[in-house]
């Protein structure tokens, strides 16, 4: 196990830097030409790798806008769920 993360008990995922919103108190600035987003499978997999060494308590999604990509929030949230994370 690696000493640096021994007591890893969250994960989190940047699913997109894309963003409809133009709020002038973001703070990750300007989204211009940002596009895409992280792979569902790969993130399902890290889930299923991660759940294998460590006991995870929780799980966030978040970025520009997360839920311009629906399939891959839900396919994230949908494992945690299976994998008995709240």
């Amino acid at each position: 196990m690696n000493e640096y993360i021994k007591n890893l008990n969250r994960i989190e995922f940047v699913v997109t830097m894309a963003c409809t919103g133009k709020c002038k108190h973001c703070s990750e600035g300007e989204h211009i030409g940002c596009t895409g987003h992280i792979d569902a499978d790969i993130a399902v997999a890290s889930i299923r790798e991660v759940c294998e060494h460590y006991k995870i308590e929780s799980l966030m999604t978040f970025g520009g806008e997360p839920l311009l990509y629906p399939e891959v929030v839900c396919a994230i949230h949908r494992t945690a769920k299976e994998l008995g994370i709240p």
